[in-house]
């Protein structure tokens, strides 16, 4: 069994890594970059090293991720380039110290909010490889603006698109599509999965999960007393197995058979379960 998250919860783990563990931000950020880098290269290794890669970034912690994720290609000697849809002076806290050893290290930036927007989106549309870090479980009203055109720029891309933590524009309490919302073929996620990861329409935008590790203590999952959580051994009986998006339609029927006086709570219930 393994905790399915909100985003809540999410930000109360973080907070309590950082503030009462003594973990610092930009550390945390660094673990969380690195490990998006780390199944980015498992998967495409190949396109990283021979083609170009652009990281798609937002002005918060999730494009801070980004920032990571591209300075750990530059570091392998790939051509990277960063694509920022907000302007530089939003980009603050720990994002912004990721930015900035991403740039003292070489690295470009190409500012879609500068009057590079048709440049932004040719760039992205023709790579060889991108990465969404735009939007993360932060979300919570509809996409608008330059994070908009960020996810019509990344599903008009025919390179596969590796998102970070979430696909920009998904809920993650609900999985509703906030508006718009990209569709990825690989998601990494960070310490446990999150409800929209999981539930329609936004499991479809998901493409293959990744969970990955960031140094969050597992007592710090006391602190939240999660609602939610997820059984991971279907292997243990096939007739578990559904297809992810599957329905009582679907699925045959189940006929009760029960009701003598005095007990038709029971299958009453058997039905209701059913």
């Amino acid at each position: 069994m393994t905790a399915v998250l909100t985003a809540e919860e999410m930000r109360r783990l973080d907070r309590y890594t950082i503030d009462e563990i003594g973990v610092p931000g930009p550390v945390l950020m660094e673990t969380a970059g690195r490990g998006v880098f780390r199944h980015l290269w498992d998967a495409y290794a190949g396109r990283a090293r021979s083609g170009h890669t652009v990281v798609v970034c937002g002005p918060g912690n999730n494009g801070g991720d980004g920032f990571v994720v591209a300075r750990c290609l530059a570091n392998r000697g790939c051509r990277v380039t960063v694509v920022l849809v907000a302007g530089r002076d939003r980009v603050r806290g720990d994002a912004a110290v990721h930015l900035g050893a991403y740039e003292a290290a070489g690295g470009p930036v190409l500012d879609a909010t500068a009057g590079d927007g048709a440049t932004a989106a040719e760039v992205v549309t023709e790579a060889d490889l991108v990465v969404d870090a735009v939007l993360g479980t932060g979300l919570a009203r509809d996409v608008r603006g330059g994070p908009a055109d960020a996810v019509a720029w990344l599903n008009g891309t025919d390179a596969p698109v590796v998102a970070v933590d979430l696909p920009s524009g998904i809920c993650s309490d609900t999985g509703r599509v906030l508006g718009a919302a990209v569709r990825a073929n690989l998601t990494v996620t960070f310490a446990f999965p999150k409800r929209g990861h999981l539930l329609f329409p936004g499991a479809a935008h998901v493409g293959r999960l990744e969970v990955e590790e960031i140094g969050i203590p597992p007592a710090a999952l006391d602190r939240v007393s999660p609602g939610l959580y997820m059984w991971q051994e279907p292997d243990d009986d096939e007739r578990l197995v559904r297809p992810p998006d599957a329905h009582k339609g679907l699925l045959g029927h189940v006929w009760v058979v029960g009701g003598s006086p005095g007990k038709t709570g029971a299958p009453g219930l058997a039905a209701v379960g059913a």
